[in-house]
């Protein structure tokens, strides 16, 4: 779930915009859609980030997972069913959702982040969606909007598997900075 207050509806002027965010379109198409200047779009956006709790450089999918989870939008009926998506297709998916930064998606995704761009293209196409924004309201639609388990699950899809960039056998022996830290917290004896 969306860890954001609970709040009051979007005022009519910035549900409008939200609306018109979540079905794609930039910000000039709002502003010639809703008689604004950029900079006003610009600003409602800004306003509707922070109506939803959300960081200041929030991603456009990231703010339609946001609307759609508290309600202030609905996401259409896709027309067709939903398709086999892997359990990395929807760890993928999930660090899209939630995610804003390059670097915080392929690592929520466990991606090399040289791998992110042709990853999420592969998810794109398997899912029918033209851009990240499409991509997360079918995900809605299709009920994929789901966390990952605290132990690496997903549901319905049981145990991701570890990717290749990370090892998949753990070390019996702490490396130099964990046996750093835990001799750090070994008291020390006064000396006579």
């Amino acid at each position: 779930m969306i860890e954001t207050p609970k709040t009051s509806p979007l005022i009519p002027s910035l549900r409008r915009v939200a609306e018109r965010l979540v079905r794609g379109a930039t910000n000039t198409d709002i502003a010639c859609a809703e008689g604004l200047s950029e900079a006003t779009v610009h600003s409602y956006l800004k306003d509707i980030r922070q109506h939803l709790g959300l960081p200041p450089r929030a991603s456009r999918a990231v703010i339609t997972r946001a609307l759609l989870e508290l309600g202030e939008v609905t996401a259409p009926d896709p027309g067709r069913p939903a398709p086999e998506l892997t359990a990395d297709h929807r760890l993928l998916l999930w660090a899209i959702a939630t995610k804003s930064r390059q670097a915080d998606i392929a690592f929520a995704a466990r991606l090399a982040p040289a791998d992110l761009h042709t990853r999420t293209e592969a998810l794109l196409s398997t899912a029918g969606a033209s851009d990240p924004v499409h991509l997360i309201l079918l995900a809605r639609a299709w009920d994929f909007l789901q966390p990952p388990g605290e132990d690496g699950s997903t549901p319905g899809l049981g145990r991701l598997a570890p990717s290749s960039a990370e090892p998949s056998a753990r070390p019996s022996q702490p490396g130099p900075k964990a046996r750093h830290r835990a001799a750090s917290r070994t008291p020390l004896r006064a000396s006579p």
